[in-house]
């Protein structure tokens, strides 16, 4: 099995797109699947960090370190994608990447 650096797995979300969650979102725990908000099993964590090392379908590589969560090809690190995940309202994400909130105040940008 080959070790990747970094990674993230994609999972395509109905009226957001394709948002990817690295390789350290799956190595916390209490991980939520975003599709059907319950936690992921040992077992489907597991089945997921083992086809990352097969390079399969739904995974990106060689991404920078630190991104932990990416949308429309830009990445965010822990802080940006906790506070990206966790904002009550709906935010939007500009075309530098930056997301906003309906008030215009920044919530979190990318690191590329």
């Amino acid at each position: 099995m080959k070790e990747q650096k970094n990674w993230a797995y994609g999972v395509s979300i109905n009226g957001v797109g394709t948002i990817y969650y690295g390789k350290t979102y799956f190595a916390g725990e209490g991980i939520v699947n975003p599709l059907t908000a319950a936690p992921y099993t040992p077992d489907e964590i597991a089945k997921i960090v083992d086809f990352a090392a097969e390079e399969a379908n739904g995974y990106v590589f060689d991404l920078p370190e630190n991104a932990v969560l990416g949308m429309n090809g830009f990445w965010y690190d822990a802080e940006a994608a906790k506070a990206i995940t966790s904002h009550a309202d709906p935010l939007v994400q500009g075309e530098n990447g930056i997301f906003t909130a309906a008030d215009g105040t920044v919530v979190a940008t990318a690191i590329i």
